[in-house]
């Protein structure tokens, strides 16, 4: 029986169970684990919405990704496709998304992929929540001088852009367009006007200045 992951990751209220920095450190330091083997430069991505807890989550998974000598790759707020490609194009070992859609700022959410940018498999999530209330991870912690590091990628967004403007055909362009974007002041908010922009297309952007407590109220796909 699961005890933390659902069908699409672990979700809940923010702050609270299973949504806790206890949880999510646990949560790094067993995904660090399973990436592990002889070989050193591992490396595990992780991007966010943005929520407000994102940034305590984030700092949580981080600390215990680097505490079981694993690096972490801090892309900052991306859709979660975006960090999927990261993931894949950094040939990182796997990638998490600190997120919950569509839903309000209060909840907050952990996805995990594996290094080939899809979701993580089944009995992997369940053998992070068997090393999680197993204990066995406590007499696994490295000496000092192996714990990871955590280095900020900050071309992540101009990367993952140029990866969409090179998806559309060259052949064509939005030059005759003008498209109204609603951002939902969420992940996208710093990708999608550009990209829109960069391909000649005439942008309004709508709800594009995220306070980390406005993500999806009054705008996005839940009011039109």
């Amino acid at each position: 029986m699961r005890k933390l992951f659902g069908t699409d990751g672990v979700r809940g209220v923010a702050n609270t169970y299973p949504m806790t920095t206890e949880i999510a450190m646990q949560i790094g330091r067993a995904l660090a684990f399973l990436v592990k083997d002889m070989r050193r430069g591992h490396r595990i991505v992780i991007g966010k919405d943005t929520r407000l807890s994102c940034y305590m989550i984030e700092n949580a998974l981080a600390a215990g990704i680097c505490s079981m000598g694993v690096d972490v790759l801090l892309v900052g707020p991306l859709p979660t496709p975006g960090i999927a490609f990261i993931t894949t194009s950094m040939r990182a070992d796997a990638g998490v998304v600190i997120s919950a859609s569509h839903n309000p700022f209060q909840d907050n959410g952990i996805k995990i992929f594996a290094r080939n940018g899809f979701k993580l498999h089944d009995d992997l999530e369940l053998e992070i929540e068997d090393l999680i209330f197993s204990q066995k991870m406590e007499v696994l912690r490295p000496v000092a001088e192996e714990v990871g590091r955590a280095t900020r990628i900050d071309d992540a967004k101009g990367r993952y852009i140029v990866f969409l403007k090179n998806s559309f055909p060259r052949e064509y362009t939005l030059d005759a367009f003008h498209i109204v974007l609603d951002c939902a002041n969420g992940a996208t908010y710093g990708v999608a006007p550009h990209v829109f922009e960069e391909l000649g297309a005439t942008v309004t952007t709508l709800a594009a200045e995220p306070d980390g407590t406005n993500i999806n109220r009054d705008c996005g796909a839940l009011h039109p």
